[in-house]
């Protein structure tokens, strides 16, 4: 019944439970390991390849024409700038430094983790992409746009809930990620095992840095 007479506040708080939830981070750690393992594999290649296919055929969609606009809400530049002003409207509203530590933490380990993970794995853009455009972008597993939206869109959703909690921030947060992701699928500059990855270890790195905002918090 709740859900009849709430159903944005339910939506919410489920959106909130799969993504904060120890179960969610110990199966994103489960399927990143999978797919770290496995997507040079045919089984993982034929689905980067009918995805690929799938998201460069000649149709019109609203999610398409939507999610290509959203390509600049996982920029690093945007997230850099998204942080700082969250940080400092939390810190000049609520005076507490834990909170801008951990929108820093956030942007900080997420980005920084991707770009190691790609050294590591060193996996190349897809062939169709101009090689010019390949080299600029670097490597590509995991999408670096998808793992730190998740990661900073989610954590702000943490920290804005608490304080502005008539606005369902988790469902805001997702709607923005949903659209980076597809962005991402959209523009081919990743394979779909990127996509999965990023996400997989969005989640990851969310739950770390709430783990560390809470220690932070406590100390």
């Amino acid at each position: 019944m709740y859900f009849l007479f709430h159903p944005l506040s339910s939506l919410n708080h489920l959106v909130a439970r799969l993504v904060t939830d120890q179960i969610s981070f110990i199966v994103s750690l489960i399927l990143f390991i999978i797919i770290a393992l496995n997507y040079k594999k045919t089984f993982w290649q034929n689905i980067d390849q009918s995805i690929a296919k799938w998201a460069t055929e000649p149709k019109d969609s609203l999610i398409r024409n939507i999610s290509a606009n959203f390509a600049m809400f996982g920029n690093a530049i945007f997230h850099i700038l998204f942080s700082i002003v969250i940080a400092l409207i939390l810190f000049l509203t609520k005076h507490t430094a834990s909170l801008v530590c951990g929108i820093l933490f956030t942007l900080i380990f997420s980005w920084v983790l991707n770009r190691l993970m790609k050294l590591v794995y060193k996996r190349e853009r897809p062939e169709h992409i101009n090689s010019n455009v390949r080299k600029r972008l670097s490597y590509c597993f995991p999408s670096g746009h998808i793992m730190a939206s998740i990661s900073i869109y989610f954590f702000s959703a943490v920290l804005l809930q608490n304080f502005i909690p008539f606005l369902p921030w988790y469902l805001i947060a997702f709607v923005i990620s949903f659209f980076v992701i597809m962005s991402r699928i959209y523009l081919n500059h990743h394979y779909f095992t990127d996509v999965l990855a990023g996400i997989a270890m969005g989640i990851f790195c969310l739950n770390i840095s709430i783990w560390f905002y809470f220690c932070v918090g406590i100390m």
